[in-house]
């Protein structure tokens, strides 16, 4: 399992107005649109080849999803190919 770092969600918001971090909902649409953190992509159910197709190595990702545990799964799976990425604790329920 690679390692990933665990952050809260207000570090997630104000991480995702940086150019540096790359924000992943993986909700479905229908929670992404009613809620979500400014400037996350959505890409439900997401696995680690989607993530791959983007390329953007050298930034880091910050994934979340609605307990935590999909997004904890995704963030180890990146960090076996070398991408920096964080997984926000406790998902994201608003």
């Amino acid at each position: 399992m690679g390692k990933f770092s665990f952050i809260s969600m207000e570090e997630a918001r104000r991480l995702a107005l940086d150019n540096g971090y790359i924000v992943v909902d993986l909700r479905g649409s229908q929670e992404y649109y009613k809620s979500h953190i400014e400037n996350a992509i959505n890409i439900p159910s997401a696995d680690v080849s989607q993530i791959l197709e983007f390329g953007k190595k050298d930034h880091t990702w910050i994934l979340y999803c609605r307990r935590g545990s999909f997004s904890f799964k995704l963030a180890s799976e990146l960090s076996d190919y070398g991408y920096k990425a964080l997984a926000v604790v406790g998902g994201y329920r608003e």
